[in-house]
């Protein structure tokens, strides 16, 4: 922190003296509907007291030359469409700032009531949303205090959302299991995308693998999803790339606690509009071991990931894409040789999880010849696999393994979706998405009880999934919309067909007040292992295999008001009903619901008769970003419980009751021409602790290992969960580049929450585990071009 201030306290000095810079600012301009270019559309551009105006080409483009650094904003009006507001859009040097605008036209003609279409961060780029969705740019992303540039962590910030331990960046979303996130990137499904990700079914990790260069706009939604979504439960989220520069080469450098990175864009060819986009990171932790100083336990934990996208456009077929993602890490700690330090049975235990997973796909967008359709096509091809063993260690140092899971995946998938607007008023979207999973899985773990290994799962085989969709969406006018739709999900491996209906309605009062609605049915199919493993009992060796999809019916209404130009007020009132949740067939399973847990391998008999319930009131007042400032506050109270074999109704582990956010920042403009930026940013988090069982200690000691009480399932509760983040950066620019000096600390104040109570076999006595405390990261990101003569 003392080298960060020294630094920024040089950088300001010498930044009194700077220069006045600019940059260039592009865009092209759709139908939202359509996805065809606008021509013709009048662009108007304020940069403090200056206004300058230009209008689109007959390929949707518009170009602004010699923008002034600092924050601008944008009107874009068009006869027959609604106008367009961008507020506070960010020039900086080095890195030119190109636009994709979306305008929607209007119902009504002739109608003199004009309603402005700002960047609201309630609107998805999905034009089918409802409700329950948030939009956020990469350059949010970046600005929020501990984010740590990831979008799971972003999206922590927002209502009825909370992080499941600090450790990762698993999120529960309204009371719901973590495990019921959809990840989609270029519109189709993707595994989990995040290094060092637990067990089977887990969403999360401790680093995401995703890179904010690589981001455009993502939409997160938490529930009541149009019927695009299928396979989700909890949320969704919708990633996509952005394109790379097609008018020059830009390059982008980081180094910081997270990694060193590049990233690099570019035209193919000055008379070509195709691009690239690179992006590659690699651990410092593991730059740091490799000169001697490490961090962490013996095997230094180490990540790589590589993300990328090339954008090929064509005269008279549509345009081209080939997206890829991957990521490469490990991580462990060795038992000591000298047994003379052993004291507790963690001291002769070795433990390495390995990872690698990867995602390549292609995707091809059509428009057709009527100016009022187009067809997309995204086909992709994954490959997850996971290792993780656990030892122990004799005195004799011979080693006994107690645990040893694997699982690999190498998945096809496509999505294939047309969309035709049929008038004014009427949209139709009908698409259809398959998967193909081929799957080998091992587990075995050693049973304390049984003083033995046991095999709970050795499969390898093949099964499919396939969903088809169809939505409408009707304007009644310029103010109500109805979206409709339904989803269908046939499942191979259990042999099953689900129909999910869904419906969502919004209705505009006036420029301040919108009232929102929505319903629907979704389902999830769960890890292929909990369908597949051995797990005998009443119903044979493999009772598993003809569960259900857990099902949910999500219900929704909501109420937005903006007012004073940058401020909303949001409030919605959820309801969820799970059923068909596998849960214990069996004793001593009869407390067990599949909702209650993150991920892991299952190997006891199941059955499809639990229930769940998760209903709420979230609130959001906002300030947007605006006069240099922004902030929001966020407020749940909800209520989450399940059902299970016994029969009685209880709390969920995530049912903590209450989470509150409050977040802002501000930033500074120095420099004599105001060139450069200081910004702060701080997040604070409270919320209920998480729900436990609590520990039959007596058993526990005559047994030697954990025994729960289950009767009392997720009775207790730990304190409360504070945390407080913070965040400053230091953005300098210069003739044709910039960089940003930025540190970030996640848990600021360096409290160490209770995570969890575990009993301690050495001691035998119950002991409280803490998360983790202050995790600081310090970077420094330059941007810069490479200059030609013809741009």
């Amino acid at each position: 922190m003392r080298v960060f201030v020294l630094i920024l306290f040089l950088s300001i000095s010498c930044g009194l003296f700077s220069q006045h810079f600019s940059n260039i600012l592009s865009g092209i301009v759709y139908d939202k509907e359509t996805n065809q270019p606008l021509w013709g559309v009048n662009v108007l551009l304020q940069s403090g007291n200056i206004i300058r105006g230009t209008s689109t080409n007959e390929t949707g483009e518009f170009t602004f030359d010699s923008v002034p650094v600092g924050r601008v904003s944008l009107r874009l009006s068009l006869t027959g469409y609604q106008p367009v507001q961008l507020n506070d859009i960010l020039i900086t040097t080095g890195k030119q700032l190109t636009l994709q605008i979306e305008m929607q036209e209007k119902v009504n003609q002739l109608s003199e009531v004009e309603v402005t279409a700002r960047r609201d961060k309630s609107k998805a780029h999905n034009d089918f949303a409802t409700t329950s969705v948030r939009s956020f740019s990469a350059e949010e992303m970046t600005r929020y205090a501990g984010t740590l540039n990831d979008p799971a962590r972003m999206a922590q910030s927002f209502a009825g959302v909370m992080t499941s331990n600090d450790e990762n960046n698993q999120i529960v979303v309204r009371g719901n299991s973590p495990r019921g996130l959809l990840w989609r990137l270029e519109g189709i499904e993707i595994p989990n995308p995040n290094h060092f990700a637990g067990s089977e079914g887990a969403t999360g990790g401790g680093v995401s693998m995703l890179s904010a260069n690589m981001l455009t706009n993502t939409d997160f939604y938490s529930g009541a999803f149009p019927a695009e979504y299928g396979n989700a439960l909890s949320s969704v989220f919708d990633l996509r790339f952005r394109k790379g520069n097609h008018e020059r080469h830009e390059i982008t450098l980081q180094a910081g606690i997270l990694g060193a990175e590049a990233a690099a864009e570019g035209p193919f060819s000055k008379r070509y509009r195709g691009s690239y986009l690179i992006n590659y990171r690699y651990s410092t932790l593991d730059l740091f071991a490799l000169t001697g100083f490490k961090i962490g336990g013996d095997i230094t934990p180490k990540y790589q990931d590589l993300n990328f996208h090339f954008y090929f456009p064509t005269r008279q077929a549509g345009s081209f894409s080939i997206f890829g993602l991957g990521g490469i890490s490990s991580l462990g700690e060795t038992a000591t040789d000298d047994t003379a330090q052993w004291k507790t049975f963690q001291d002769k235990l070795s433990y390495e999880q390995r990872q690698r997973t990867g995602v390549v796909g292609v995707t091809y967008l059509r428009p057709l010849p009527d100016g009022k359709s187009y067809a997309k096509a995204i086909m992709s091809y994954s490959n997850t696999r996971n290792i993780f063993s656990a030892d122990t260690f004799s005195f004799n140092l011979i080693p006994y393994n107690i645990e040893m899971n694997k699982f690999e995946y190498q998945t096809l998938r496509s999505h294939l979706f047309f969309n035709t607007k049929l008038s004014n008023r009427d949209v139709v979207r009908s698409g259809v998405l398959t998967h193909h999973l081929f799957y080998h899985l091992y587990s075995r773990e050693y049973s304390f009880p049984d003083k033995a290994r046991f095999v709970r799962v050795n499969q390898r085989g093949l099964t499919h999934l396939v969903q088809a969709y169809i939505m409408w969406k009707h304007r009644f006018n310029d103010r109500t919309t109805l979206n409709s739709g339904v989803h269908f999900t046939f499942s191979h491996i259990n042999n099953k067909l689900y129909a999910e209906p869904r419906m969502g309605v919004e209705h505009i009062l006036n420029e301040q007040l919108t009232l929102t609605a929505a319903t629907g049915l979704h389902s999830r199919m769960d890890a292929v292992s909990t369908y597949i493993s051995y797990a005998p009992g009443k119903s044979g060796d493999f009772p598993n295999r003809r569960l259900d999809f857990t099902r949910a019916w999500h219900t929704v209404i909501g109420v937005n008001y903006n007012f004073l130009k940058h401020f909303r007020c949001k409030a919605e009132l959820y309801y969820q009903w799970l059923f068909h949740v596998p849960v214990g067939a069996d004793t001593p399973y009869i407390t067990y619901s599949i909702l209650n847990y993150d991920d892991g391998f299952i190997s006891f008999p199941l059955r499809s008769a639990g229930q769940g319930t998760n209903y709420g009131l979230e609130v959001t007042l906002e300030k947007f970003f605006s006069q240099q400032y922004y902030f929001t506050f966020t407020a749940s109270l909800f209520d989450s419980r399940y059902l299970a074999t016994d029969n009685r109704w209880r709390n969920t582990l995530y049912n903590v009751n209450y989470v509150m956010n409050i977040l802002g920042g501000k930033e500074f403009t120095v420099g004599s021409r105001k060139n450069n930026i200081i910004g702060t940013n701080t997040r604070i988090i409270w919320r209920g602790g998480q729900r436990y069982t609590p520990i039959d200690l007596p058993a526990s000691i005559a047994a030697g290992y954990t025994v729960l009480n289950n009767d009392a399932a997720f009775r207790n509760k730990l304190p409360d969960y504070f945390r407080i983040d913070f965040g400053i950066n230091f953005r300098r620019n210069k003739k044709n580049y910039s960089w940003v000096l930025s540190f970030d600390a996640q848990n600021v104040i360096n409290r160490r929450n209770p995570a969890r109570v575990v009993y301690n076999p050495d001691n035998q006595k119950i002991e409280t585990r803490r998360s983790l405390g202050i995790v600081p990261v310090l970077s420094w990101k330059v941007y810069f071009a490479i200059i030609t003569k013809n741009r």
